[in-house]
């Protein structure tokens, strides 16, 4: 009687209600924003997407809407509360469904990023997307109206000391009408603008210091909107910009962003980084008289300019020129005697930026030569033969790996023995090998032997020497 009583009760006992999807996760049924600023807490676990759910910005698994009608011109600031890896994507769009228009610049990425600041026009409604993925779950989300830039216009550029961050967003800016578009960024419209007077010249960067930014970079003088003249231009404003400063003269910084990405950053104007011109290689690495040594000539510039200019002194009384190339430009030189050499590099950059650096250069040059092969002019199947290789050495004392290799018929080379010997400076050494003549050598009707030497523990610097081949005709 229990287990049957168990078993009606499990029976008549009501299944598990699933959660029901929130009340805005259509767009037809999108939470209207009264006023801003505005919050709300939703939980996206249950939400859904529907089929023609706008992917300008992201796709989801979950989506849900929130609609505001702009009751005058400005900028909002859409928002969503939760971890920067587990934000939701947050789209604007305006229209109808089916047909909805994309707002340009209203776009954060799934897991933070993007733009989220945008200007809205009254009378306007937009339609707030918010989707999730497998980060599905609570969430708030916010709006709230944001002022315009205070430095948006050239005639309220803001104040830029040295060696200070000084905040600023692009996202509520606009482009002035009749502004100059820098060389180097002509798509960003929305602009800040800012100044400095220097007390003293010098040399200067100006760049923006948040690593998430793209915003570019640009320095003007003159005294109007419309009578500016460029000094210098970077599209990325992590690549500073880079001007000689005159005291007393006022200097004008726009830093600006496209539609898609501006966000908050910080700017910061400080003496330009010293440039180090260097030897960021050398090849060969232990050159000797017989090499023509290559140096890669690096700018060492933080900044990442390159060289317009310079010269490599060598330490031997000679120099060349460096030459004006993108990136690393090369020189090369032979030096004529071993020694150590005090290597001189100089360079400067086209914003006025000189520096140098020196290093020593050991050029030692080490050489052995293989001078003769003896081997019997004729020999017979199974015959060994004596063979002699004599070895000499130039500069120094060198040991040597003495090797003789066979030719085949395919024209490589077998290795058929190996000795190891020391050579005296401007001495000579003679290594004997025997060698046991084969039939495969009667049906070449010869056996082609090659001595060949090398350095046991480095390069030899001049290895055209290295080698002798010797002929016995085998019957």
């Amino acid at each position: 009687m229990i287990g049957v009583a168990a078993v009606l009760t499990t029976a008549l006992a009501p299944a598990a209600a699933h959660a029901a999807p929130p009340s805005n996760d259509d767009f037809a049924d999108a939470t209207a924003i009264p006023a801003l600023p505005f919050k709300s807490i939703v939980d996206t676990k249950e939400g859904t997407a529907a089929d023609d759910d706008p992917f300008s910005c992201s796709w989801s698994t979950s989506s849900v809407w929130f609609r505001y009608t702009a009751p005058a011109d400005g900028f909002v600031r859409m928002s969503s509360d939760r971890p920067d890896d587990e934000k939701p994507a947050l789209s604007a769009h305006t229209g109808e469904r089916g047909a909805l228009t994309w707002t340009p610049g209203a776009c954060q990425h799934p897991h933070g990023g993007g733009s989220n600041t945008f200007a809205v026009t009254a009378g306007t409604t937009y339609h707030f997307l918010l989707q999730d993925t497998r980060f599905a779950g609570p969430v708030e989300f916010a709006l709230e109206l944001v002022p315009r830039a205070a430095n948006d216009d050239f005639a309220t550029a803001a104040e830029l000391q040295p060696d200070t961050d000084v905040a600023g967003d692009p996202g509520p800016a606009t482009l002035e009408a009749g502004e100059q578009r820098p060389s180097c960024d002509r798509s960003s419209t929305r602009s800040l603008w800012f100044r400095h007077t220097p007390a003293r010249s010098g040399i200067l960067s100006v760049k923006s210091t948040q690593l998430t930014s793209s915003a570019g970079v640009a320095v003007f003088k003159g005294t109007a909107l419309d009578s500016l003249s460029e000094v210098d231009c970077r599209q990325s404003g992590h690549s500073p910009a880079i001007f000689t400063a005159t005291a007393g003269e006022t200097y004008y910084i726009r830093v600006a962003d496209g539609i898609y990405g501006a966000t908050p950053l910080t700017v910061r104007l400080e003496d330009a980084p010293q440039i180090t011109p260097t030897a960021s290689w050398v090849l060969p690495e232990s050159p000797g008289v017989f090499d023509e040594v290559r140096f890669g000539i690096d700018p060492g510039d933080p900044a990442g300019r390159w060289l317009v200019g310079g010269e490599v002194r060598f330490g031997d009384g000679t120099s060349a020129p460096i030459q004006a190339v993108p990136g690393q430009a090369e020189v090369r030189h032979r030096y004529t005697a071993d020694g150590e050499y005090q290597v001189t590099i100089t360079g400067h950059t086209a914003d006025g930026r000189s520096g140098s650096s020196t290093r020593t250069l050991k050029v030692e040059t080490h050489d052995v030569a293989v001078t003769n092969v003896v081997a019997p002019a004729t020999a017979s199947v199974g015959e060994i033969g004596q063979v002699e290789v004599t070895v000499a050495g130039a500069r120094y004392a060198e040991d040597v790996v003495v090797e003789l290799l066979r030719r085949r018929a395919d024209g490589y080379h077998d290795v058929v023995g190996t000795v190891r010997r020391h050579v005296e400076a401007d001495g000579s050494v003679v290594v004997p090998f025997s060698y046991t003549y084969s039939a495969a050598d009667a049906a070449l009707g010869k056996a082609t032997l090659k001595a060949r030497a090398r350095l046991d523990s480095r390069q030899d610097n001049n290895p055209a020497d290295n080698e002798r081949v010797v002929e016995t005709i085998v019957g």
